[in-house]
């Protein structure tokens, strides 16, 4: 019943040993999709934010105070949502880096 028991634990160390490796491959792999993912959702936000400048500049051209307002509200919004998906993605990054280095 001893021997049962050492056998036991020790199986389930050797697997939780074995596993966590491939967790951690698992995490990178997953880390490196968000970061992809957030790198496309910047990408659009920053085309976002060029429409709506050309769109705030042709409004104040054109007198729409209140039509720039809204503009100048939409890329002030849009700006900082696009710092924080940038603010994300480098602490996603130093995240995998950290990670990377720290296995060896």
């Amino acid at each position: 019943m001893k021997n049962f028991r050492v056998v036991t634990v020790g199986m389930a160390l050797a697997t939780a040993l074995l596993t966590g490796g491939t967790a951690m491959a698992g995490d990178r792999y997953n880390d490196s999709q968000d970061i992809r993912r957030d790198e496309v959702a910047i990408r659009c936000l920053r085309a976002d934010i060029e429409r709506d400048r050309c769109r705030l500049n042709d409004d104040i051209r054109a007198g729409r105070r209140r039509q720039a307002a809204r503009d100048a509200d939409d890329l002030a919004r849009d700006q900082r949502a696009l710092n924080a998906r940038v603010r994300d993605v480098r602490h996603d990054r130093d995240d995998l880096y950290r990670d990377n280095y720290r296995r060896w």
